[in-house]
């Protein structure tokens, strides 16, 4: 462990927002893009995260990314025979993404990011502060 423990801790709880928020970004950015017929589809992205191992006197270690799950690969059809892209019955298929959800966890990230970079500011204050007394 580092000789400066909640400056690790709230970095690697920044690498998992960032991480996250990477996530959300490709989802909302691929939510509208239909495919052809015979194409894969968008799969949209939810970031798992957890502790790392190996705490010490209950003290944790902070978290991790532990997996990247993938939606659905079926997608969602959508009837629009005028669509140049449509299948022989008529329907376009999109992403399975739900952009109501997506902006729900955009703002949980940015929360979450922001309180661990006031984390990580208050104890490089606190560090700083500490190496300024003089006895």
């Amino acid at each position: 462990m580092s000789m400066f423990p909640a400056i690790t801790i709230a970095g690697t709880g920044l690498e998992v927002d960032q991480t996250w928020i990477n996530a959300i970004g490709g989802n909302v950015a691929n939510a509208e893009d239909a495919v052809t017929p015979g194409q894969s589809v968008y799969r949209d992205q939810e970031v798992i995260a957890g502790a790392i191992p190996g705490s010490v006197a209950g003290v944790g270690n902070g978290v991790e990314v532990d997996r990247v799950a993938l939606g659905s690969s079926q997608g969602i059809k959508t009837y629009d025979p005028s669509d140049p892209i449509a299948d022989k019955q008529g329907y376009v298929t999109f992403p399975d993404v739900n952009i109501g959800n997506e902006m729900t966890s955009l703002v949980q990230a940015q929360v979450s990011y922001e309180v661990d970079s006031k984390v990580l500011q208050n104890s490089t204050d606190a560090y700083n502060a500490i190496l300024q007394i003089k006895p």
